[in-house]
């Protein structure tokens, strides 16, 4: 059975949240209460190593805001998250509290393509 890596930001997806997330990466960051957007993009869009990351990796892959993925899955967790979906089953991958001791996309990538290799 296929599966699904999903990743879900701890944000909304309409244009309002969007500019005032926007705003508090910039003015804040060390506030900003997505830790998988701080990694996964910079001020300017999507880091270029996430981007090349995203292009080699022979996964299916899912991006979602977390009421989205409320309301797709019924499950409430803590945001942000990355998990797998295979079927009717949800593993987490990364937790929030794993995803606040992350200081890298490169260490975030690294740490999904050590996951990605045992789960061959």
């Amino acid at each position: 059975m296929k599966s699904t890596l999903v990743f879900v930001y701890n944000a909304n997806s309409d244009h309002a949240s969007k500019l005032i997330d926007y705003a508090h990466k910039v003015l804040r960051p060390s506030t900003y209460a997505c830790e998988l957007c701080a990694l996964t993009h910079n001020h300017f869009g999507e880091r270029t190593a996430w981007k090349k990351f995203k292009q080699r990796t022979n996964r299916d892959m899912d991006f979602m805001y977390l009421r989205d993925f409320e309301s797709t899955f019924n499950l409430r967790l803590d945001f942000p998250v990355i998990v797998e979906i295979k079927g009717k089953e949800i593993e987490v991958v990364v937790s929030k509290t794993e995803l606040k001791q992350i200081i890298s996309v490169k260490e975030l990538i690294e740490r999904l393509e050590n996951y990605l290799a045992d789960k061959k």
